[in-house]
C-alpha cells in the first residue's frame, strides 16, 4: 500500500489537531522509510519477480521493520523520540507521543490488507496478508476509498469543512496523492534498480510529509 497509508495520518490528525500532519505522514509511512535503506544494507530482502502480484514485483523479506512486534518496538521507539524532542507542554506532548505511535503501528494492518503472506507476527512464521495485491484495480480503489473517507473525516473534525479555501487545499492535496498513485499504478514503467527505487521511494515520503505539512499551514491561514 502507498496512499492508502495516509488515511491513517488524517484520521489521527482529526483526534488530535494539536499533531503535526507532516509528522503524521512521516510516521505512518516509518517503517518503510526504513525497509528501503535496509535492504540496501542487506539486512532485509527485495528480491524482483515479474508477475509476483498485479500491482508489483516485490517478494519481501523483512526481519527488521514489517512484523508486528517489530512494528510496535518501531513504533514506541517513534514515539519515544517525539515525546524527548517535543518542545510542548508536558500533558499535549504526551498525547501527541501516543497519536504518532498509532501512526507508525497503522502501517502494519494496512500492509496486512494489500501484501502477500509475508508480515510476520513475530520473526517467521507464521506471516500474514490477504493478498489484495493480487488485484490492481480493487487496490486502487480501497487506497482511493481510505483516503478521501479519512480526509473528510479530517476536515469534519477539525472544523475546516465549511472554510472553502481550506477545504480546496485539502481535496487539491487528495487528488494529488491519487493521482501519483494512478501514475505509479498504471503509467510509470517498472523499475526492478533497487538503488532507484529506494531513492525514488523516499523522496517520495518526505516530498508527501512536506505538502501535507504545507497544506496544514496553508489550511489554517486560509481557514
Amino acid at each position: 500500500m502507498f496512499v492508502g497509508h495516509y488515511a491513517a495520518a488524517f484520521v489521527l490528525k482529526g483526534k488530535s489537531p494539536k499533531a503535526s500532519l507532516g509528522v503524521l505522514f512521516i510516521a505512518t509511512q516509518f517503517v518503510d522509510i526504513l525497509f528501503f535503506p535496509f535492504t540496501l544494507l542487506g539486512w532485509e530482502k527485495l528480491e524482483f519477480v515479474s508477475g509476483f502480484t498485479a500491482v508489483n514485483d516485490f517478494k519481501m523479506t523483512f526481519p527488521f521493520t514489517h512484523g508486528l512486534l517489530a512494528s510496535i518496538l518501531w513504533a514506541g521507539i517513534f514515539g519515544g523520540v517525539y515525546l524527548l524532542l517535543s518542545k510542548r507542554e508536558q500533558r499535549s506532548k504526551k498525547k501527541i507521543a501516543i497519536i504518532m505511535t498509532l501512526g507508525v503501528l497503522s502501517h502494519w494492518f494496512a500492509d496486512l490488507i494489500v501484501h502477500t503472506p509475508d508480515l510476520p507476527l513475530l520473526h517467521g512464521e507464521p506471516k500474514l496478508g490477504f493478498g489484495l495485491w493480487n488485484n490492481k484495480l480493487a487496490t486502487f480503489i480501497v487506497e482511493l476509498v481510505l483516503l478521501v473517507v479519512a480526509a473528510f473525516y479530517f476536515l469534519k473534525q477539525t472544523v475546516l469543512m465549511a472554510k472553502k479555501r481550506a477545504a480546496l487545499y485539502v481535496w487539491s492535496f487528495v487528488l494529488f496523492m491519487i493521482l501519483v498513485n494512478y501514475l505509479n499504478y498504471y503509467v510509470l514503467p517498472v523499475n526492478h534498480d533497487l538503488v532507484s527505487l529506494t531513492i525514488s521511494a523516499l523522496i517520495s515520503y518526505f516530498l508527501f510529509a512536506g505538502i501535507a505539512h504545507w497544506v496544514e499551514i496553508k489550511s489554517i491561514k486560509k481557514g
